[in-house]
């Protein structure tokens, strides 16, 4: 599965691709202490195999 960590700060968005949760909320805490805010974890599923 992918994670996107989305935050905004003054100059704008920043999306960014983790494979796991885990690292995904590393990173929005790493952003959020860089003074990121709007700070959204999105999942994206797989698309399954027909």
């Amino acid at each position: 599965m992918t994670f996107y960590v989305r935050a905004r700060d003054a100059a704008g968005y920043i999306t960014l691709r983790r494979d796991t949760k885990e690292a995904a909320e590393k990173k929005a805490a790493e952003l959020r202490e860089l003074g990121c805010f709007e700070i959204e974890i999105l999942e994206e599923a797989e698309p399954e195999a027909a």
